[in-house]
């Protein structure tokens, strides 16, 4: 992890706990006929925060695993072609060419 990375994280950190002192009144949720007892506003908040993390998982999941098979595929197919482009080729069966002027019949 990169200096910048640790003190992004160190941050965002600091800013959540501070978020979190600030916001500890307690609230009472509704949802239907759902009613919940006083929960801490930012463990509310948190609970929906992971909530939505957790379905845009599950929505983008079929996407990304096509795209997973479809690069996988694809670097099967390079693979493949390099495997083929490294192969040694055999020596191929053309017969030398005649010098000028000859006929095949005369060079032999």
């Amino acid at each position: 992890m990169t200096i910048v990375a640790l003190i992004a994280a160190l941050f965002i950190a600091v800013l959540l706990v501070l978020f979190g002192a600030q916001n500890a009144q307690p609230v009472s949720l509704h949802f239907f006929n759902w009613e919940s007892s006083a929960v801490p506003l930012v463990l509310a908040l948190g609970v929906a925060l992971l909530l939505g993390a957790l379905l845009t998982f599950v929505v983008t999941l079929p996407g990304r695993l096509s795209a997973w098979r479809e690069r996988r595929g694809m670097q099967h197919r390079l693979d493949e072609r390099l495997r083929e482009d490294l192969r040694p080729q055999p020596p191929t069966a053309t017969s030398p060419r005649p010098p000028d002027g000859q006929s095949e019949s005369d060079a032999g």
